[in-house]
């Protein structure tokens, strides 16, 4: 996309050979460049060569070291002061966590489930939140929040760079749900998520006290035990796009597919690429902050495959990939709806047979 070899993963693993090696110096320049990956793992699942250098994480340390030279790409200034001062990745005073998106929803004090929405949804898609609290209390399942003490998940901070921001806020997060007395913690962001689950434990000197769910492992099992029920749904013909970070980075296939296939009278079609070769939507490593215009390209990219694939609908769990997918889409006037999984279930769902009886 960037139509340098500086671009690729080979490109980046020579750059850091030349900075070993004394042959390279950081640069401003070179810190633009290294804001093209999309930390989207892909390099990792295709090249066994890849995989063992572990590119992402290389990536990754480069960008800390151009950070910590003062090198930050401007566009990441906003970003960067939003995550210092108001804990979360938009310059929103009035943030409030999940507590933004549960009016109507039963919501306790304390409860064994967590439910952490995270900056894009409380500030973007509310309605996502909306949908999964809706979805827990039609299954009784009892759930709290942070509400106004929930902090960005610490992803952004991660992948800029920014360990020691990252860490303040891991170390926030993991605290409050602690006082909480929360067993698992639910998200519906794929970033959340894999944060959550792979790298907090490497800010803690203990074992992690809470595990981490992602919303469609929950609703994959409550379906099986039969507390969620579907109607006819009023989508027909739907496609599933894998967040990078879901899927290639944690390995979350099936469950999202076996809650679309359990709906009935809904056709879901793949893409050409899915699963471990799944495109990116252009959302992650914080390229769409950097470049925009790349970053919208390999959306776009993504979209044609959803057309060639004859889905009226593009269903998938992460709202980083519902902004980016449903930009493109309406620039490109697909006509093709993007939705969370959870509007999909949200949309099907009978009561549950507790109700019921």
């Amino acid at each position: 996309m960037t139509g340098f070899e500086s671009g690729t993963a080979r490109g980046r693993m020579l750059i850091a050979e030349a900075i070993l090696e004394g042959r390279l110096d950081y640069s401003r320049e070179l810190s633009d460049r290294l804001f093209t990956c999309f930390m989207c793992g892909a390099c990792e699942v295709q090249c066994e060569k890849a995989a063992k250098i572990g590119i992402s994480q290389i990536t990754k340390a480069m960008r800390r070291d151009t950070i910590n030279a003062g090198l930050q790409p401007e566009r990441l200034n906003q970003i960067t002061r939003a995550l210092s001062e108001n804990h979360q990745i938009y310059e929103n005073s009035q943030w409030k966590g999940a507590g933004s998106m549960s009016s109507n929803a039963k919501i306790n004090e304390k409860a064994d489930l967590l439910y952490f929405a995270g900056c894009v949804i409380s500030n973007r898609y509310p309605e996502i939140g909306r949908n999964t609290l809706r979805i827990l209390n039609s299954s009784n399942i009892d759930v709290t929040i942070l509400g106004k003490n929930e902090w960005c998940c610490g992803n952004p901070a991660l992948s800029m760079g920014k360990t020691s921001l990252a860490k303040e806020i891991i170390m926030h997060n993991v605290e409050t749900i602690k006082r909480k007395g929360a067993k698992i913690v639910l998200t519906s962001c794929a970033g959340c998520h894999r944060t959550m689950s792979k790298d907090y434990q490497k800010f803690l000197n203990e074992e992690l006290p809470f595990k981490v769910l992602h919303v469609t492992e929950l609703l994959d099992r409550l379906i099986q035990e039969e507390l969620i029920k579907f109607r006819n749904s009023n989508f027909k013909r739907v496609t599933y796009h894998d967040p990078c970070e879901l899927g290639r980075q944690c390995k979350i296939y099936e469950s999202p597919r076996r809650i679309i296939q359990s709906i009935p009278n809904l056709d879901l079609v793949e893409m050409v690429r899915n699963r471990d070769n799944a495109w990116c939507c252009g959302g992650g490593g914080n390229v769409a902050a950097v470049h925009p215009t790349k970053a919208l390209k390999v959306a776009e990219l993504r979209m044609r495959e959803a057309q060639e694939s004859g889905a009226e609908t593009l269903v998938t769990s992460c709202p980083s990939c519902i902004q980016m997918l449903e930009l493109a889409s309406k620039r490109m006037k697909t006509g093709i709806k993007v939705i969370d999984i959870s509007e999909l279930v949200s949309d099907a769902m009978e009561t549950s047979a507790h109700e019921r009886n």
